[in-house]
């Protein structure tokens, strides 16, 4: 059996995965007036405390967790690529001008994984993945899909669920309204769901930290 070196090549892979990941995070750069879709589905505050302490979250996208979660979705977009090379759009940005009650104005910006047209009509594919089978699809990624039929006005959008025991898919034919939109935009339900404080990067300053009992 061979030994190892570590060490003396010009070739670093780990180096180049981290410089993928500090990419995909600068395709995010946070501003005041812009909302993210995936800010509509999680606390509000997490929206706040990214434009106030974005240092916190920066080390986010440097764990192992990440970078497998950029690899599976790299790898299926590519594979629907090279299967419906004519039908699929990949990482589709999107921009909508959403009006407040106010009167002031922001922008609700989102990126579709994937688009695929099928017989006339537009369909979205978001990939997930979970470390668990367990509880899928989960809500917020419901709720995600539906604002996403309704940003790109997509017929449906299919949850493509890839876990170490499943990969299956739902069918998310329901959309968002525009009043919902502005409703979760002004929305200050601290947190939005309860079991996101335990994997907030924030929860260590936040007043509104919610720990559950374990069971």
């Amino acid at each position: 059996m061979g030994g190892y070196v570590q060490g003396g090549l010009s070739l670093d892979v780990v180096s180049l995965l981290y410089e993928l990941s500090r990419k995909e995070r600068e395709k995010h750069i946070r501003k005041p007036e812009v909302f993210w879709v995936t800010d509509l589905v999680r606390c509000p505050l997490k929206r706040d405390y990214e434009l106030r302490f974005p240092e916190l979250v920066e080390s986010n996208v440097f764990t192992p967790t990440f970078i497998l979660g950029e690899l599976i979705h790299k790898g299926l977009e590519a594979l629907l690529k090279e299967v419906m090379p004519e039908e699929v759009e990949v990482e589709v940005e999107k921009e909508q001008e959403v009006m407040l009650p106010n009167g002031s104005k922001v922008f609700l910006r989102g990126r579709a994984d994937v688009i695929v047209k099928v017989g006339g009509e537009y369909l979205g594919i978001e990939i997930k993945t979970s470390r668990s089978d367990v509880r899928i699809p989960q809500e917020h990624h419901v709720d995600q899909s539906r604002i996403y039929n309704w940003l790109f006005n997509l017929k449906a959008s299919i949850l493509l669920y890839v876990t170490p025991d499943r990969v299956t898919q739902y069918v998310v034919d329901g959309r968002a309204t525009l009043e919902e939109v502005v409703e979760r935009i002004l929305s200050s339900k601290y947190p939005r769901y309860e079991w996101e404080c335990r994997y907030c990067a924030y929860s260590v300053l936040c007043p509104y930290k919610v720990v559950l009992r374990q069971t």
